[in-house]
């Protein structure tokens, strides 16, 4: 084998694990970290910088991560979209105990879709005074009608609403209460605002910016800007 043959294969070996296996492996270990965040039926992530080794200090260009029914806080989201921009990342940490430590992101933007029947799912699990719960998404609201069951009392309650949130949750904010034959109970503090997710379970901050209601499903848009 001549020098110069030996060198062009040293370089072609060079880039082919710069550019071709480190951006898998980081890909693989960020997946594996997000996997446990928000364990999903479908994930996928591409990790890239330039050059590809820089990923080994932890330098990220470009990351772009999709789930499909992923939990979170116990509700389904029913697709995440994360797009994240020149970040930092401590790689000690993502390769030693695949976990995401970020040190810097300069942009980062989440997209979360809900469907009525996660939505619906969610609060017949989680408050225990709801019972066949429905939910109807509409444009400018959400409509939630189900039974109330106190043990020798059963109550019809509809509750009309929309989903907030900010840099600490997301959260149902109810808007209108109807309850038949209450008798005088007061349900207005088990149905005016109902948590759905802890934002600051996720490894990066980010705040809620836009909320869209269509009819069916919810949008809910954040970033760390």
């Amino acid at each position: 084998m001549s020098k110069k043959t030996f060198l062009i294969g040293l370089v072609a070996a060079f880039v082919l694990f710069s550019e071709v296996v480190t951006p898998w492996l980081a890909s693989f270990w960020l997946d594996s970290a997000l996997a446990k965040v928000m364990p999903s039926r479908q994930h996928q992530v591409s990790a890239r910088s330039f050059p590809g080794v820089t990923l080994w200090q932890g330098q990220f260009d470009n990351v772009a991560a999709t789930a499909e029914e992923a939990r979170l806080d116990g509700l389904t989201l029913r697709e995440v979209r994360i797009t994240i921009a020149d970040a930092r990342l401590d790689m000690g940490h993502l390769v030693s105990s695949r976990r995401v430590t970020v040190r810097t992101v300069k942009d980062m933007d989440i997209v979360i879709k809900v469907t009525e029947k996660d939505l619906a799912e969610y609060l017949g699990k989680k408050v225990k005074e709801v019972k066949n719960p429905t939910v109807k998404i509409l444009t400018d609201k959400i409509q939630i009608r189900s039974d109330v069951d106190l043990g020798i009392l059963k109550l019809a309650v509809g509750v009309d609403g929309k989903v907030v949130g900010d840099a600490q949750s997301i959260r149902f904010r109810s808007d209108r209460l109807e309850v038949n034959n209450a008798g005088g109970i007061n349900f207005g503090a088990v149905f005016a605002e109902i948590p759905l997710v802890d934002l600051t379970r996720l490894p990066f901050q980010v705040a809620v910016r836009k909320v869209v209601m269509e009819p069916g499903i919810l949008t809910i848009y954040a970033d760390n800007r």
